[in-house]
């Protein structure tokens, strides 16, 4: 019996076409595993320059420790009269978006502070800004600085015409001994958004000393 040979060549091709088939597969997949691997060192090299871009402040007094970007500006601030808390002021490098951090005494305890913190801490803040800001929003538990919990305000001020509007945050704890911790940020409304993850990091930063508070 004769076989032609077309009847030979088909399976042939068959053949042919499936470990085509199979190789480019291969190769595919390959191309992208490496293009995957290359990705995953570029997001590491990110995260590496990153993570050096930050720099550790701790507090004169020793009282805490946090994590900043280097391209901020540092300031201490010793009072200049009694009875008022060392200030250690950040100013951004847009030069409109300010961080002061205060941390000194308080006459209440963590327990009182949960407790009073949505009525009482607005009307202070209202009155050390002389009456000029609005309330946005006010929330106990939405950050928490070492551990503790603490109480956020969001507010807006009007200064004057030429700046416009500032946008604030004002967040604080108190901790064992009746320590407290005061952190404001304020910033014009451009930019007050833009800068809330670096904000957010440094908060999460935190390390309060213990054994000073």
């Amino acid at each position: 019996m004769k076989h032609s040979v077309n009847n030979y060549q088909k399976p042939y091709n068959t053949f042919l076409l499936c470990m085509f088939c199979m190789l480019f597969l291969i190769v595919s997949s390959d191309s992208k595993i490496l293009s995957l691997f290359s990705y995953g060192q570029q997001l590491q090299l990110q995260s590496n320059i990153e993570s050096v871009q930050n720099t550790t402040y701790t507090d004169p007094n020793g009282n805490y420790t946090l994590q900043y970007p280097q391209g901020w500006k540092i300031e201490y601030r010793e009072p200049v009269i009694k009875f008022v808390d060392p200030v250690t002021q950040f100013t951004l490098p847009d030069h409109k978006s300010i961080i002061t951090i205060s941390m000194g005494n308080i006459e209440i305890d963590e327990k009182s502070f949960k407790e009073g913190f949505l009525i009482y801490y607005p009307l202070i803040l209202q009155e050390r800004f002389n009456h000029g800001l609005q309330i946005v929003d006010k929330i106990l538990g939405n950050y928490t600085i070492d551990g503790h919990t603490a109480g956020s305000i969001v507010f807006i001020n009007q200064v004057d015409n030429s700046f416009g509007v500032i946008k604030g945050l004002f967040i604080t704890s108190v901790f064992e001994n009746n320590k407290t911790i005061s952190i404001t940020y304020t910033s014009s409304e451009k930019f007050f958004d833009h800068n809330m993850k670096d904000i957010d990091s440094m908060i999460k930063s935190i390390k309060i000393n213990t054994d000073r508070a």
